[in-house]
């Protein structure tokens, strides 16, 4: 048998292998939901962001006109380190950017209201940012 016939199979069952478990650990299959009022649900593009990751993206829907707030807050501190404000109805997504941004464990709150009935949702658990 010659050497191309050999390997060639080879190669070919460890390139399916390795695009398998590529497709299996995508960081969508780990996003992080909220909890909370279903008006504001959102969730977010993964649970834990390493050194090389650029952005936390939220990604939701508003439910009406009305401005809602996606705010980024560390883990102990009542003091949001960024906000964002949307004022489209529909789906949003938007972005942290994690310049600058210390390790740690971070939470993500979204506030909404209509009228006098004010919405909130917050992650399930804290992010987990690496530096």
């Amino acid at each position: 048998m010659s050497f191309r016939k050999r390997v060639l199979p080879f190669l070919l069952i460890v390139g399916l292998v390795f695009a398998g478990v590529l497709g299996v650990s995508s960081t969508k299959a780990f996003a992080m939901n909220s909890k909370g009022s279903s008006q504001v649900a959102f969730h977010t593009d993964a649970n834990t962001y390493s050194k090389n990751a650029t952005t936390i993206d939220v990604i939701g829907v508003s439910p009406n006109s009305n401005a809602i707030s996606v705010e980024l807050y560390k883990k102990g501190d009542s003091k949001f380190y960024k906000s964002i404000n949307v004022y489209k109805r529909g789906p949003y997504r938007v972005s942290f950017s994690l310049k600058g941004l210390k390790a740690g464990q971070y939470d993500v709150w979204v506030n909404g209201g209509w009228g006098s009935v004010p919405y909130r949702a917050v992650l399930q658990h804290y992010l987990t940012v690496q530096r």
